[in-house]
């Protein structure tokens, strides 16, 4: 079987390398597509929440993006069914989502002027829209260049999509179990674009079938700087007054630890929102709320030698309980929160009987 793909659109062999890089494509695609559509939600996330309000935005914008993108495919090889064409929707969507690092803030701030639903899917549009249409390109596009007769289309569209719907299963188990907890946001999603960006140089050189390749490149490399730009000054508040002393990620979003230039506070911040304020001299939590919390248990009962706290926060009010001499039990479900809590708002584990775990199991 020959294929249409050079620029100057001389015909060039399927050749056996060529048929397992497309499979790889494919599958790479499938996956990239769910990642974008988690990841999108919660890059949204610290900026509109996580109403039913962000997802339904999100996964809005992703539907009708496949749509788009299946027809977009379809359409663009029965044009032309030059290979180059499909490399370069997929570059275009490495870049765009390099892009959307920087930009994800400023976009998220000017769409809060909206009502919320209005808002967060026109945020999502802006941010993720043109990279998941141009995604959503190469399944078509690959069945077009795999099928030379009509009595192969059943096995080729069959084959192609069990590829994509793997690569999707891989792409949502890493976003869900693996990137959230290990990386920021940012992080992941450059690591996502910079694959989609590889995988069409990587076409173009060994396959030669891109005649603009320093153009190509300078596109490219203006958007790597630019992502890196944004993974680095990702959640970044230092100024005079305020420096950020620790960041971690988990399962239950990126939790900061910010300082004043005094170090007279300690804030607690969880997706860029503040939970708690912490006073480092006096070992004490200025925020009312968290003394109202310890303060509402002796409204109910003056007897507190057993206490249960469902989730610990960064300890303030279990430690309260320990140092009243309560025995506490505390179920937390973020594993990562302890490490923090004792490093910098004075957590002591050993005084309580910390359980890391599902509350509502612990209970039952």
């Amino acid at each position: 079987m020959r294929v249409s793909q050079n620029a100057d659109d001389k015909p060039t062999e399927l050749t056996t390398g060529l048929r397992r890089f497309l499979y790889l494509t494919i599958f790479i695609a499938g996956a990239a597509i769910l990642v974008v559509e988690i990841l999108g939600a919660k890059m949204l996330s610290p900026f509109f929440g996580t109403s039913h309000f962000v997802w339904t935005a999100q996964i809005a914008v992703t539907l009708m993006s496949l749509s788009i993108g299946y027809w977009f495919g379809g359409w663009l090889v029965d044009r032309s069914p030059k290979l180059n064409l499909l490399y370069r929707c997929l570059l275009g969507a490495g870049v765009y989502l390099a892009l959307t690092i920087p930009l994800c803030a400023s976009v998220s701030l000017a769409c809060l002027k909206m009502p919320l639903a209005v808002g967060s899917l026109f945020a999502s549009l802006f941010l993720f829209f043109v990279p998941l249409t141009l995604l959503a390109v190469t399944g078509p596009f690959v069945v077009r260049i795999f099928t030379s007769d009509v009595a192969s289309v059943g096995g080729n569209v069959g084959r192609i999509s069990a590829i994509s719907t793997i690569g999707s299963v891989v792409g949502t188990v890493l976003i869900g179990y693996v990137l959230i907890p290990l990386m920021p946001n940012s992080t992941t999603m450059f690591v996502v674009s910079g694959i989609l960006i590889v995988l069409p140089l990587t076409f173009f050189l060994l396959w030669k079938s891109e005649t603009k390749l320093p153009a190509t490149a300078a596109v490219t490399v203006l958007a790597i700087i630019a992502g890196a730009v944004g993974v680095m000054n990702d959640g970044k508040v230092d100024t005079a007054d305020w420096l950020e002393v620790d960041r971690v990620n988990s399962n239950f979003g990126l939790m900061q630890v910010m300082e004043n230039s005094d170090g007279t506070r300690r804030d607690y911040l969880n997706d860029y929102l503040t939970q708690n304020t912490y006073d480092p001299e006096t070992g004490q939590s200025t925020s009312l709320f968290t003394h109202m919390l310890h303060g509402l248990a002796k409204v109910y009962t003056r007897d507190t030698e057993d206490v249960l706290c469902i989730g610990m926060g960064i300890g303030i009010v279990p430690m309260l309980f320990a140092e009243e001499g309560s025995k506490v039990d505390v179920v937390e479900i973020n594993d990562r929160i302890a490490g923090l809590a004792k490093r910098h708002f004075g957590l002591k584990p050993e005084k309580l009987n910390l359980t890391i775990g599902d509350g509502r199991y612990f209970v039952n």
